[in-house]
């Protein structure tokens, strides 16, 4: 079955001439009709939608409208902000991890903020990924690519099984500038991988995989995000447009005169006003602008009179703000987040509606789940040519369409590695931190333990956008047990903080005077001990104001 596959994917040369005749190699055009091969028809029968021409339109519309611009880089903003970090959990994974994370290679493609804010757009304008990694069996090493979709001939899913993809037909340029293509593997397929040909490219000690990933689908492939808001940003759009040319035809004419006389004096009247604005203009002296507010002489031939004209801004603010909406609910934004602070308020200011707050939250979840996937190839790969060998065992499960790898750790080493996002609203950071100071009180007060010091850590440097390196700084404040550095301790005081005549031996009660001399606790300060104390929230409350639950806290 696979080498009938390989046979009818690979290309002979006639399919290579044929492709280079149809024009493969000429660059996309985004003319109507023209649908760029390798990349299916994408229409749908049943909605009759046109997936390129969706994306395409979506594309350039965010290189050349503002309100598409602004909803696109609005939710980079509020998903990535300043970028994601990782953490894991065992020591030598989490340096593997991190040797993977800050690789030049993959900061240009992956890692850095603006490479995730990247990623995000093209997701949201193709509503889908297509990542390529290169492993060098060498030392494990994974560096992290993208396809374009259009490279992208045809996704293979395995028998039987849809939502798991097998093979993908991919479009490259070789040799003499020729389109070749070849199927290259999901990630998640093992075994086969040295019965594939190999590409030219990838060199002698490299393996290649593929990983898809989609927001929104039809047909099996990604379409765009935004495209329930496109129509509505087409409106947008078109109306400013026609606003803009009633203004302009507007202020054309802003005065009529009127002249007794025949056409001779209508051509006096003419020159005049043409020797006036010529005069004007060019004969500034030490004017740097037109000089406002001049006098205008006329007798009781000529009557000057300003035009009085409505462009109705008005109501055309009130439809702005319609189509503005329509365009926002298409993207789940809310108004004042479209370019009207007029509709804000100083809550909306420091928080977010929870529909948005939800949809983010959701944004970020994907990714989490995405980059996990990605975390467990390149764990993968250490196993199998790195230096984690002695960490998990693997194997593979040949049930289902096709083989998977299978990761077992030994000795109950915990592979886990999770990516770590900032948070979403700065209102959070406040709250917490709150939350972060009841619970070290809490457990001082008590005395037993809420929450572990390393996830304490981990919550305070996200809150406090010390995220970035928080892996490396984590594991050496866990080698230091946690401890405070060495500060300078204060001078030990040469007399006591009481002074006595005797020492006190232990149990013996002071002397009446010193006694006396001590304050007393009042009755106030004792109701207002007991009334903080009963005023702090819950340990439920506490967690889910951090957004951990207690399985954290056990662990």
């Amino acid at each position: 079955m696979l080498d009938d596959f390989l046979n009818a994917a690979r290309p002979t040369i006639y399919q290579a001439i044929l492709s280079e005749a149809l024009g493969q190699r000429i660059p996309q055009l985004n003319e109507p009709g023209w649908i760029p091969l390798g990349s299916g028809s994408g229409v749908d029968t049943l909605t009759g939608l046109n997936r390129r021409e969706i994306n395409d339109q979506v594309r350039y519309y965010n290189h050349t409208d503002p309100v598409m611009h602004h909803l696109i880089h609005l939710e980079n903003s509020y998903i990535f902000s300043r970028g994601a970090s990782v953490k894991a959990k065992d020591p030598d994974i989490d340096a593997w991890i991190q040797r993977f994370w800050k690789h030049p290679r993959n900061r240009a493609s992956l890692t850095t903020a603006a490479a995730q804010h990247e990623l995000n757009t093209e997701l949201q304008i193709e509503g889908e990924l297509f990542f390529i990694f290169y492993t060098s069996t060498l030392s494990g090493q994974v560096t992290v690519r993208t396809l374009s979709p259009s490279q992208i001939a045809k996704v293979i899913p395995a028998k039987g099984d849809n939502k798991l993809q097998q093979f993908f037909l991919t479009d490259f340029i070789g040799s003499e500038n020729r389109v070749e293509r070849y199927p290259l593997l999901d990630y998640r397929v093992a075994d086969i991988r040295k019965v594939l040909s190999r590409p030219e490219f990838a060199g002698e000690n490299t393996e290649i995989a593929v990983m898809h990933i989609m927001r929104d689908s039809i047909n099996g492939r990604g379409i765009s995000t935004k495209r329930t808001s496109l129509r509505w940003i087409k409106a947008l759009t078109g109306f400013m447009e026609d606003r803009a040319v009633l203004t302009l035809a507007a202020s054309t004419f802003a005065f009529k005169q009127k002249i007794k006389g025949n056409r001779q004096a209508v051509e006096l009247a003419q020159q005049r006003w043409a020797n006036y604005a010529t005069q004007l203009k060019y004969d500034k002296g030490e004017q740097e602008r037109r000089q406002g507010g001049n006098t205008f002489i006329e007798n009781e031939a000529s009557n000057l009179e300003q035009m009085k004209f409505d462009t109705m801004a008005g109501n055309a603010y009130q439809d702005m703000r319609m189509f503005r909406q329509q365009a926002g609910i298409g993207s789940g934004v809310f108004e004042h987040y479209m370019g009207d602070p007029s509709t804000g308020n100083l809550a909306t200011a420091t928080a977010m509606e929870l529909p948005m707050l939800k949809q983010f939250e959701f944004g970020q979840q994907f990714w989490g789940d995405v980059f996990g996937e990605i975390f467990g190839f390149v764990v993968l790969q250490g196993i199998r040519y790195g230096k984690l060998g002695g960490k998990a065992e693997v194997t593979t499960d040949p049930s289902g369409g096709y083989p998977m790898w299978v990761v077992e750790p030994v000795r109950g080493i915990d592979l886990t590695v999770e990516a770590i996002f900032p948070p979403i609203v700065q209102k959070d950071v406040a709250v917490q931190a709150n939350a972060l100071s009841q619970i070290a009180n809490a457990e001082a007060a008590t005395g037993q333990q809420i929450l572990p010091p390393e996830k304490k850590a981990e919550i305070a440097l996200n809150l406090f956008g010390g995220d970035k390196d928080s892996g490396t700084l984590i594991e050496d404040m866990k080698a230091n047990n946690f401890a405070l550095p060495n500060l300078p301790q204060p001078p030990t005081p040469t007399e006591p903080v009481i002074a006595s005549t005797r020492e006190a031996e232990v149990g013996e009660p002071l002397p009446k005077k010193e006694a006396e001399a001590v304050p007393r606790i009042t009755k106030q300060e004792v109701q207002q001990a007991v009334k903080k104390w009963e005023e702090m929230p819950s340990l439920d409350d506490l967690l889910t104001e951090l957004g951990v639950t207690m399985e954290d806290v056990d662990a």
